[in-house]
């Protein structure tokens, strides 16, 4: 049976250095449309929008944080754009955020951080994990997003935001965690100038959230609306087939309330397709 596409409008534009660059958006876009699911326009200026320009949209995809630089103040979107994106999603549609999207330090307002469900901040002690390769491990199961993913797959190559902080008003379910080990940080020049991190007493121990696991993947509920983030998601992270396909489910669950979007089949005449196998 084939269904009516899905109208996603990505967001992006000013992004921190190491996430800049059109080839991530537009693979973003190859990997939505080559599931036959979706239509994606992209946008790189998002501030004074209104109702009637989201109108033909069902689901926001924002990959921005505002910045060049981590330590920078963020360029929001504005009270315009930010009202109307709370209203879209209130009254029934969805929202996905990407990556460095879920930093929203003190300039952002408190309801965008509700709307996100779990955020990272560097006033309030997050941190990138210095270690490039983790595991990730499935925390539902048997939601319609996870169904069939591994338990336990190697995410390589990407950013682990820990310390994720869990606003009270928020509707959060977990999907996937990363172990945040605390030997991940015993290593020469941890911090980094670029994202300071605290640490009480100066001992690692003391840092919140070690040796604790840390949600990477969530949703969240915002009125009538679904909210599907994503904590990771560099360039490597778009090659493995576990995170692709809670990504694009997550896309249609966000849009829709339902999934219907299978794993990429490798098998048969499928291993000669484009890549991701659809």
């Amino acid at each position: 049976v084939l269904m009516d596409k899905l109208n996603v409008l990505l967001v992006t534009g000013l992004l921190t250095a190491e996430h800049q660059g059109r080839k991530i958006t537009q693979r973003l876009r190859d990997l939505m449309e080559a599931t036959g699911r979706f239509h994606v326009a992209i946008v790189e200026e998002f501030r004074n929008i209104t109702p009637a320009f989201l109108e033909p949209y069902d689901v926001l995809f924002v990959d921005y944080d505002g910045k060049t630089w981590p330590t920078d103040h963020a360029r929001r979107f504005g009270e315009q754009t930010e009202s109307t994106i709370y209203d879209f999603v209130a009254k029934g549609k969805g929202i996905v955020f990407y990556h460095s999207s879920i930093w929203v330090d003190s300039d952002w307002p408190d309801e965008w951080r509700k709307l996100l469900g779990g955020y990272c901040s560097m006033d309030k002690g997050c941190r990138r994990c210095p270690k490039d390769d983790f595991y990730v491990e499935t925390m539902d199961e048997n939601h319609p997003i996870t169904k069939g993913i591994d338990n336990k797959w190697m995410n390589v190559f990407d950013d682990l935001f820990t310390q994720l902080i869990i606003h009270p008003e928020a509707d959060v379910h977990v999907l996937a965690s990363v172990y945040d080990d605390i030997e991940n940080y015993r290593i020469p020049g941890f911090p980094p100038a670029h994202h300071p991190v605290e640490i009480p007493g100066g001992k690692l121990e003391n840092m919140p959230g070690v040796n604790e696991y840390t949600p990477v993947i969530w949703t969240n509920t915002y009125g009538k609306g679904r909210v599907f983030v994503t904590s990771i998601g560099h360039w490597e992270a778009l090659d493995r087939f576990n995170f692709i396909t809670m990504l694009v489910r997550g896309v249609e669950w966000a849009a829709t309330g339902e999934v219907t979007l299978k794993k990429p089949d490798r098998s048969g005449e499928n291993r000669l397709k484009l890549f991701p196998y659809y």
